[in-house]
């Protein structure tokens, strides 16, 4: 029953913001606190430790940023996945910033950097130009990635930062390390990159499981000590003596690797058989392994469907409405 409550009053929060998208409608929860609010400055000025933001599906004309322990869900990024409620796209860029700890952020575009700069922080399904984990010397811990698209670069993960995973998530650009990579691992991704030193100044960093599509050894410029391990790489077999490689497939031709690369389906053609069982877990390589494969649907409640009447009857007017949820 609790959890009926709980998918009802998200629902209602989600048709309250639907129905004035246009103004923008931004909604603060917490418990049984509901709060709405029509500028993006009064509602970062009202924020409180615990509460949920749903931000509207429309262009988010600002940057954001959390000082907060906030969960932030958006609409979705993808047309197919939020068709009838729209995209939520934030324009500029997204900061966690000091206090931002045990935030978290799903069902969001966004045009600049999201920038990490506290432990706990947990960023799902989102689709981002490009993601920063920095805060000068102060050690940062427990981030994670999952389920997402990342445009460009994974930039600065540095040597005090531990305990950083990027799973199931596209990766279109480089990993740099900016002084030194620990404890990251990148685990069942799609790594897009194809350019020389796709990999620099990176050491420690663990990456299994994942499609690679880097075709050349020079990609690990000034890295040392990492882990490849039941990759399934474009590249020719190699060497390099700091590092460790084991479980790997080599040489795959990128035009035998996904059913549909061209249109972002990155399932693996069937055919090639090998990819489906090689995972460190002996699930596939790639976003659809692991037991939980890649989500582009936020997990809040979604309008997939609305239908209304012409013309209203008796001063009512009829609205048909189809909405999903999901375990996750």
């Amino acid at each position: 029953m609790k959890k009926l409550i709980t998918i009802v009053g998200l629902v209602a929060i989600f048709m309250a913001a639907n129905r004035a998208e246009a103004q923008n409608v931004y909604v603060l929860q917490n418990g049984s606190r509901v709060l709405f609010f029509s500028a993006l400055t009064n509602v970062m000025g009202s924020m409180q430790d615990g509460d949920t933001l749903y931000l509207p599906p429309k262009p988010i004309d600002a940057s954001l940023t959390i000082n907060k322990r906030v969960a932030i869900i958006g609409a979705g990024y993808h047309p197919d996945s939020s068709k009838v409620t729209g995209i939520t796209k934030v324009t500029g860029e997204v900061v966690f910033a000091k206090k931002s700890r045990g935030s978290s952020m799903t069902g969001v575009r966004t045009e600049g950097r999201v920038l990490v700069q506290d432990s706990s922080i947990t960023v799902t399904r989102c689709n981002m130009q490009y993601v920063e984990v920095t805060n000068g010397a102060t050690p940062i811990s427990q981030v994670y990635f999952g389920d997402c698209v990342i445009r460009d670069v994974v930039r600065n993960f540095n040597d005090v930062v531990t305990n950083a995973l990027i799973e199931r998530c596209i990766i279109g650009g480089q990993i740099e390390g900016g002084n030194k990579t620990n404890n990251l691992m990148i685990k069942n991704c799609v790594l897009l990159s194809e350019g020389d030193y796709f990999m620099s100044s990176i050491t420690n960093l663990i990456i299994q499981s994942s499609i690679i599509l880097n075709n050349g050894w020079r990609s690990f410029y000034n890295s040392s000590s990492l882990t490849l391990k039941n990759n399934l790489w474009v590249s020719g077999e190699f060497s390099i003596p700091s590092f460790s490689i084991t479980g790997n497939i080599f040489g795959i031709p990128r035009a035998d690797i996904f059913v549909d690369e061209s249109k972002g389906d990155y399932r693996i053609k069937p055919t090639l058989t090998q990819a489906f069982t090689m995972a460190t877990d002996g699930k596939q390589v790639g976003i659809y392994g692991t037991d939980y494969p890649f989500l582009v649907p936020t997990h809040a409640p979604r309008f997939i469907a609305i239908d209304n009447a012409e013309s209203v009857v008796n001063g009512k007017l009829s609205v048909k409405m189809k909405v999903e949820a999901r375990n996750r």
